[in-house]
Order: C-alpha cells, then sequence, then structure tokens
C-alpha cells in the first residue's frame, strides 16, 4: 500500500479543504509542526479514513460512542459542519489499482451518522462501499495496525513497562493461535454433549460435585447474560424512543429555530445573486442574443452578400481588364482571336450577373462570419447557464423560504427537548448498570473457566479407567486427546514462530542499538511472550539495566519485526518519532530505520525532534516535505510544501 492523497475538509484543527498530495519517490515523507499544529490529527484521520469505528485511536478514546467521537473533530470556522476525510491509496502489483475511501458526516444533527464511499480505480464500487470493513481487515487487520501506525509517546511508555497485553494478544493474533483456540472451544461443546451419555463404574460421585460446580457456575453465567440481553433490549427500546423524539423534534422545526438568523442571512444573499443574475440576463438581451431569434435570416443575408460581393468583384475586375484592352488597341494591331476571347468573357460577366439587394461591404461579412460561427453560440451558451443558475438560486430560495415559513411553537420544542434530555440520561444510567453487569460477568466467567478446566481433569482420569468400547466413551476420549494434542501444538507453534520473531527483533535491534556488544541475542517466552535479553557471556542482561533510549529502541525494534513477520507491505506512520531519546539514539533511528522501515514511511514531527542537524542526516532519502503553519486568527492549520526554514507557501 502506498498513499497518494489525504484529503480532510473542517477536520479538527484543519478548516475547509486540505489536501496532502504524495508524489515523491522517496521513502520518507515528513511532516514538520509545533504542537497542537495537526500531526497527531493527520495520523488519525488515516485511522479513522481506513477503519471507522474499528480504529484503535477511538477505542482508546475517551468517548463512549462513535458519533460522539466524530462530532468532536467537526471544526465550525465556516458555519456548514460538514466534514470528510477522503484517503487515495495504491494496492497491487506495482500499484495497479487505486482506491479512494471517504468518510462524511454532518455536525448540524444531535446524532451523527456516517456515509462511507469506495472508488476503485476511479469508478463507485457498491461491493466495497458497503464491505469495506471486511476488505480492510483481510489487507491491514485493526489489531494489527498499531505496528504500522504508532504514537512516539506510546513508544516512551511502553519502554518502561514489560511487554503489554495487548501487544502480547497483538501477537497471537498474527500467529494465528485463536484460530486453534476457536477448535478447542468447539472440542469442550462435543465433550459436553456426549458426557451425559456416560456409564462407567468409575468414581462419578467426585466427578458428579465437579459437574454440579461447572453447572452453578454456567447457571450464574447464564442469568448474568440474560440480564444483560434485558438490558441491550431496554437500550434498544430507549435509543428507539429518542431517535422518534429527535425526529419529532426534526420536523417540528427544532433545527430551524436556531438558524433563523443563519437562514435569513443565506435568502438575503440568495437575493442579492438572483439580482445580478436578472440583470446579467438583461445585458445579455441588450447585445446581440436577440439575433438568435432570426438566425436563418441572417445566414440567407451572408450567403447572399457573400455572392454580390465576388460577383461586384468579379465586374470590376472584366472592367479593368476592358480598359487595359482599349490602351492596349491604341498601341497594338489586335487579331480576330483576341477580339472573340474579350466578348466571350463580357458575354461570361452579362450571364452571371447578380442583382445589388444587400450592397454589404467587406467589414459587414467579417462581422457576420463572426457572428454565426462563434459569438452567437457564445452568447445562447452563456444565456442557458444564466438560466439554469437562475433556477438554481430560486430553488434555493424556495426551500429556505418554506423553513422559515414554518409555523415553529417553541413551547412544544422546548417539551419535546426536555424529554430528548431525559431519554438520554436513561440511556446513561442502563449503559453504566449493563458495564458493571458486564464486570461482574467477567468474574462468574473466570469461575466457569476454572471449574469447567477441573471437571474436563476428573474426567479425563476417569477415562483412563475406561475400557473404550462405547461409541460415546471413544468420542469423549479422542475429544480429550486431541485438546491435549492441541495445546501441545499451540505450544509447538508458538514456540517456533516465536523463534522466528525473535530472531527479527534481535536483528532489528543489532541495526539500532548504540552499544553492538551490549545484547547477543533477544528470547522470548513461548507461553507468556515475555522477553529475555541475552549478552555475549550468555548471561541475561536484567531489563532494568536498560537505559530509558535503548528500552525505546527495544519497543520499536520489536514493532518493526512485528511489520516484517506479517509479510504485509504497507506504510508507516510514526508520530512524535524521537520522544525522549538523546542525540545518540535519534542519529540511530534517522539513519538505520526511517529508510528501511517500509516503502513509504510517513513522520510527524516537530522542529525540536527532527531539527537541522537532523533534517540533514535524513533529508537524501525524503520524498515529501510539509510543514503544517496554524493561524491565531482563524484558529486553524494550513498546509505548505517544505519542512520548517524551507517551507514555502
Amino acid at each position: 500500500m502506498i498513499i497518494k492523497r489525504l484529503i480532510v475538509h473542517n477536520f479538527g484543527v484543519y478548516a475547509g479543504t486540505n489536501i496532502f498530495e504524495f508524489s515523491g519517490k522517496k521513502p520518507i515523507v515528513l511532516i514538520g509542526g509545533l504542537n497542537g499544529r495537526g500531526k497527531t490529527t493527520f495520523l488519525e484521520a488515516i485511522l479513522l479514513s481506513l477503519y471507522g469505528a474499528n480504529s484503535f485511536a477511538y477505542k482508546e478514546s475517551t468517548y463512549k460512542t462513535y458519533g460522539q467521537y466524530l462530532k468532536s473533530y467537526v471544526n465550525k470556522n465556516d458555519g456548514s459542519l460538514l466534514t470528510f476525510t477522503e484517503l487515495t491509496f495504491l494496492m497491487g502489483e506495482e500499484g495497479s489499482d487505486e482506491y479512494v475511501v471517504r468518510r462524511e458526516w454532518d455536525g448540524n444533527f444531535q446524532r451523527i451518522k456516517e456515509s462511507i464511499l469506495v472508488k476503485k480505480n476511479g469508478t463507485e464500487d457498491e461491493f466495497l462501499t458497503e464491505n469495506w470493513s471486511m476488505f480492510i481487515e483481510g489487507i491491514l487487520p485493526s489489531a494489527l495496525s498499531n505496528f504500522f501506525f504508532f504514537d512516539g509517546e506510546k513508544i516512551a511508555e511502553l519502554a518502561v513497562e514489560n511487554t503489554s497485553a495487548q501487544l502480547k494478544e497483538s501477537i497471537r493474533s498474527m500467529l494465528g493461535i485463536n484460530v486453534l483456540e476457536r477448535t478447542k472451544k468447539d472440542l469442550y461443546r462435543t465433550i459436553r454433549r456426549n458426557e451425559k451419555l456416560i456409564s462407567s463404574q468409575a468414581d462419578v460421585e467426585s466427578v458428579s460435585a465437579l459437574r454440579e460446580r461447572k453447572e452453578t457456575a454456567e447457571a450464574a453465567l447464564v442469568k448474568i447474560d440474560g440480564q444483560i440481553a434485558l438490558l441491550d433490549q431496554s437500550l434498544e427500546t430507549l435509543k428507539q424512543n429518542l431517535e422518534r423524539l429527535m425526529e419529532d423534534y426534526h420536523k417540528k422545526g427544532g433545527d430551524i429555530a436556531g438558524q433563523q438568523k443563519n437562514l435569513l442571512e443565506k435568502k438575503g444573499m440568495l437575493n442579492a445573486s438572483l439580482e445580478q443574475n436578472s440583470e446579467q440576463l438583461i445585458a445579455a438581451a441588450a447585445e446581440e442574443l436577440p439575433l438568435a431569434l432570426v438566425r436563418d435570416l441572417i445566414d440567407t443575408i451572408y450567403a447572399k452578400g457573400t455572392e454580390e460581393r465576388e460577383a461586384k468583384i468579379l465586374e470590376q475586375t472584366v472592367g479593368r481588364i476592358n480598359n487595359m484592352f482599349l490602351d492596349y488597341q491604341r498601341h497594338s494591331a489586335v487579331q480576330q482571336e483576341t477580339y472573340e476571347f474579350i466578348q466571350y468573357i463580357n458575354d461570361q460577366i452579362a450571364d452571371k450577373s447578380v442583382p445589388s439587394v444587400y450592397n454589404v461591404t467587406e467589414h459587414t461579412l467579417l462581422i457576420t462570419n463572426e457572428l454565426l460561427k462563434t459569438r452567437l453560440d457564445e452568447d445562447i451558451q452563456k444565456a442557458k447557464e444564466l438560466l439554469d443558475q437562475r433556477q438554481s438560486l430560486q430553488e434555493k430560495k424556495d426551500e429556505i423560504e418554506s423553513y422559515l415559513n414554518l409555523d415553529i411553537n417553541e413551547e412544544e420544542l422546548r417539551s419535546i427537548y426536555q424529554k430528548i434530555k431525559a431519554a438520554e440520561q436513561k440511556i446513561i444510567t442502563e449503559e453504566v448498570k449493563k458495564n458493571t453487569l458486564l464486570a461482574q460477568r467477567t468474574t462468574i466467567n473466570g469461575e466457569v473457566i476454572k471449574t469447567t478446566s477441573e471437571f474436563n481433569r476428573a474426567v479425563e482420569q476417569m477415562l483412563d479407567e475406561m475400557e473404550t468400547t462405547d461409541d460415546v466413551e471413544r468420542v469423549l476420549k479422542y475429544s480429550q486427546m486431541a485438546i491435549r494434542v492441541l495445546d501441545e501444538y499451540i505450544i509447538r507453534l508458538q514456540a517456533d514462530k516465536i523463534g522466528i520473531l525473535a530472531e527479527t527483533i534481535t536483528d532489528c535491534y543489532q541495526k539500532l542499538a548504540n552499544k553492538k556488544h551490549l545484547i547477543l541475542n533477544i528470547e522470548m517466552n513461548t507461553e507468556t511472550l515475555d522477553l529475555k535479553y541475552i549478552d555475549y557471556s550468555g548471561v541475561e542482561v536484567p531489563r532494568s539495566s536498560l537505559s530509558a533510549g535503548e528500552k525505546q529502541l527495544m519497543v520499536i525494534a520489536i514493532l518493526w519485526a512485528l511489520a516484517k513477520c506479517s509479510k504485509k507491505k504497507l506504510p508507516v506512520i510514526i508520530d512524535t518519532p524521537l520522544s525522549r531519546l538523546d542525540s545518540i539514539h535519534r542519529k540511530a533511528l534517522i539513519e538505520s530505520y526511517f529508510p528501511y522501515a517500509s516503502d513509504q514511511t510517513i513522520i510527524l514531527s516537530t522542529d525540536s525532534e527532527i531539527d537541522a542537524q537532523d533534517y540533514e542526516l535524513m533529508k537524501d532519502n525524503v520524498g515529501d516535505e510539509f510543514i503544517l503553519m496554524y493561524d491565531d486568527d482563524s484558529k486553524s492549520t494550513t498546509i505548505h510544501r517544505g519542512y520548517f526554514s524551507e517551507a514555502k507557501p
């Protein structure tokens, strides 16, 4: 994937339409800006365009709903509250296919509804539009996106922790371990269906007691799931009621009541435009436009005038020939054939003489020709455009007048608005109850897992003592055997793939590390996924002995290795890449990571992170440069080419 263009309209700190156009052939794209100028907003626009509600930026935000998240990015400078992001990127072999994904929403409404449009190679693709989430998950699963799009500040935070739970889960997802876990769950369901049919002389009392504990825990889980389901139904009913109240509020002019001043201003502007349009039509009618009504007559006049002009020229020419012939007679003898030729010319002129009706001049013919061939058509086209414009302006004016003429009952609107607020508060209360139940469910589910594990072990022990002649007993026995095999296979598979990942992390770290002889090898525990650092003597290097910069480089090495092992050819976007790094580690990233992280590496940086000295180190690998300039008056950011001192308006 290569990103070619990002358009943001009224998005965050970007007012109006702003375009990032990437055309450079070198791997690094450098986007500079001081804090608060829109660097992180750029990253979130990319994530939002690709993933929408699945974006990890939204999931990690404090917003309770996706609609609130979208509304937080609406820039209100132009008053339209219409916002969109549009991302263009190339995929396929050598970038053979171009995809455009556009997400748009209107901040005018209480509940934000997003629309999405996807184009492939310039044509709107209905299937991709409807199934974009599935498509992008196939290209770059959202669970893996933070390997490619990440924030330097978060890297600095991860550097002070052990391998995070989120990172471990992403690793398991990348390795495909989750597929095997689902298979184990299917086998457990098979065991539960068949264990009731067991008939054995083994010690069933212990198994029965364990089954009772397991079933009690499962019943509690079913009960709380039922309570959650009822809350879900209640929430759905409340949300439907809220939607009906919102529709009623809109129908009764709730939006218009607060926009009357704005609508009156728009009506005044439309009246001015209509008046200007009328003046332009009158001016056109005062010139040659009315001649279009008699175009056939003008064609006839031009044709006849041309014929008359040619006949007159011919007549003048023959007259001069006759005069020259008379002069010639006075000085020379003329043969009979010459007399006959001169007479022949005069006879031809007499036969082809044309009566002069219009008697037009050469200049008049030129003007008439220009009128017929260009000017008249241009005037007609201009008049059509003015008439179309007038119709469009009138329709907009009529629409605004229809809004202004609505009979708005403010007391009734106030009552509906209070009901809306009450409904929203009720939804919040129910969601709090649901979150409480979900927390309780986690505890109960843990008990289910624990009792199920104990029960399964007891069943395995019992099955070891059973004769396996009965079909049901064989199903139970081999299901348990399959689970044990899967457990072993998961460990071996994880060990095999973790080994490759650990080698890749080691290789990446060695490329970045300043102390090349500090760590020889990096190992990863096949079960816990915790890292262990081994020096050249085979002794483990305590993590606490690494400097803050070395820890950050280690996290970046892990992300780099994960991106490599995922086999995905995707751009890398790094926000605040050199956060809290000293000059030595900064140089390591600039020279050894940025040019090789991906075919396209987009770096979002302040002037203190990548300063003039750092810029000189990396400029040979920089294809595109942008600077984000903030205007205090408009409180918005604009995009310029260049990087800080190199910036061009």
